[in-house]
């Protein structure tokens, strides 16, 4: 069982959860605003996913395990952080860099310019929303796959999403750029 099955099991962690690196680093880049606090997101979550690698039943599901961990990890992280308004910071992301992070490296001037705005847009929603609104555009997952990632009821998923649309469209529209207020919950 030795060195043939940790073969086989980096293998199958390979095809499995690294093929979806490059969108675990781009929801990481957006949920923490730092490139440099994304790749450690991105490397705990991938020794979480290694460690915990022989849970995953359903190699089908294995993009909403590990997106279920990076967000498990984030949330730990976060909640050991001092709480400082200036930490979601675009300043160690220069304008390739953003465009690397957001997948359109050949994107002129202006798109930078557009998509750092719809950055900073987004760093400023409530993580509740953000998560949201980053798991169905970012990460393509459907209701029920971000239902059962963020561990929150359908009703919850679709609400969440409709208000945090509605928030980036109001802050993108809004001169001063303040996002609009959090509706509660129901």
């Amino acid at each position: 069982m030795g060195s043939h099955h940790d073969a086989s099991k980096l293998e199958r962690f390979e095809e499995q959860i690294l093929v979806h690196l490059a969108a675990l680093y781009r929801t990481g880049v957006r949920l923490t605003g730092s490139a440099a606090d994304a790749e450690d997101l991105v490397q705990e979550t991938c020794l979480q996913a290694f460690r915990l690698f022989d849970q995953l039943k359903h190699p089908e599901a294995a993009k909403a395990w590990v997106f279920a961990i990076l967000r498990s990890v984030f949330l730990r992280q976060a909640g050991q952080q001092v709480r400082q308004p200036d930490r979601l910071s675009l300043d160690d992301l220069d304008g390739a860099a953003l465009a690397r992070a957001l997948g359109a490296e050949e994107a002129s001037p202006v798109r930078q310019a557009l998509l750092q705005e719809i950055r900073r847009a987004t760093l400023k929603l409530p993580v509740p929303y953000r998560e949201t609104l980053l798991l169905a555009h970012v990460g393509g997952f459907s209701y029920r796959e971000m239902a059962h990632i963020l561990e929150v009821p359908l009703g919850t998923v679709m609400s969440r999403l409709f208000r945090a649309r509605r928030m980036l469209r109001a802050s993108l529209t809004d001169p001063m750029g303040q996002p609009a207020p959090v509706e509660p919950e129901r």
